[in-house]
């Protein structure tokens, strides 16, 4: 994982690279004020010829402005583009970018997470501890049409199939609200048969512990799920990273794999195919992950 560090007021903050299109200095004659009674939401910024959302990341993580801040300090304007969405963030600086392992991401307790704290977790660097930012986080509670299951009605629109909730799903995700609230839809469509993991190495160990039964039995278990969905950015160990390691066990390797992150684009389409990866589909996009599910569980062969 690439990580960009930047500043809010006398805070290292990170966020991954992979969600970044550009940095830029804030201009506010770039930016077009909007009625909202939302304090983060600064207005509508001017780039690349296209409007985009500009939001306050300090407002939005509730961080005070301290008196000795320079109010004439030149301010950063992050970029970023995910969830098929492009948006910016104004920080008040940008440091350095770390290459790091996500071993080395250190998840926030469950308790504060769910809390909607905006942060998920940290990294310990240069003797310092940089906080990571969920932005899917903030720009749901802004736009709730991206969040998962919130503003997406036509997603209980599916009619229910028969078999679904015979489906062994096995689900790994760093966060508890998406965790949530996709078991929530998966359930309303018929899914009701969902394993949970917080991250990829539990959902690793378990599959292990499975494969290991299996062949001290010498015999193929049903405890097999038929299908995973995992997240990319997970820490102790990345869905890629996941993804490749089943695909490379004898008795792992048929289990459908879909990749289900707010990263997929163009080039990690790539790596989602290089790993083995069966299908991958863009946050928050549950109709297409659920008629995946259907592709990938209910039309093959028992």
């Amino acid at each position: 994982m690439e990580l960009l560090e930047f500043l809010l007021r006398d805070q290292s903050f990170g966020v991954n690279v992979a969600k970044v299109q550009s940095i830029v200095q804030h201009d506010p004659k770039t930016v077009t004020k909007v009625a909202t009674s939302l304090p983060a939401m600064m207005g509508l910024m001017l780039h690349r010829g296209k409007t985009i959302p500009l939001i306050n990341l300090a407002n939005a993580l509730d961080i005070q402005k301290k008196n000795s801040d320079d109010a004439n300090s030149i301010s950063v304007v992050i970029v970023t583009e995910f969830n098929n969405s492009i948006n910016s963030f104004l920080v008040d600086g940008v440091n350095r970018i770390h290459r790091l392992s996500w071993s080395d991401f250190i998840p926030i307790s469950n308790i504060i997470n769910s809390s909607g704290s905006g942060v998920i977790g940290s990294v310990h660097i240069d003797n310092k501890e940089i906080m990571i930012i969920d932005l899917e986080h903030i720009l749901s509670k802004i736009f709730p049409h991206l969040a998962i299951g919130e503003a997406a009605s036509e997603t209980f629109q599916i009619e229910k199939k028969q078999g679904r909730e015979n489906v062994v799903v096995f689900f790994a995700e760093d966060s508890k609200t998406i965790r949530d609230n996709v078991v929530r839809v998966l359930s309303s469509a018929g899914y009701s048969n969902v394993r949970v993991f917080e991250n990829g190495q539990k959902a690793f160990y378990a599959l292990m512990g499975i494969r290991d039964k299996v062949k001290a039995e010498d015999s193929f278990s049903t405890e097999l799920p038929d299908v995973l969905i995992s997240d990319i950015e997970m820490p102790e160990l990345d869905g890629l990273t996941l993804c490749k390691r089943i695909k490379s066990d004898a008795l792992l390797k048929n289990i459908p794999v879909i990749m289900f992150s707010s990263l997929i684009n163009n080039q990690m389409v790539v790596k989602c195919e290089s790993v083995g990866a069966d299908n991958y589909v863009t946050k928050p996009e549950m109709n297409k992950l659920i008629h995946m599910l259907d592709d990938s569980c209910l039309k093959k062969e028992k």
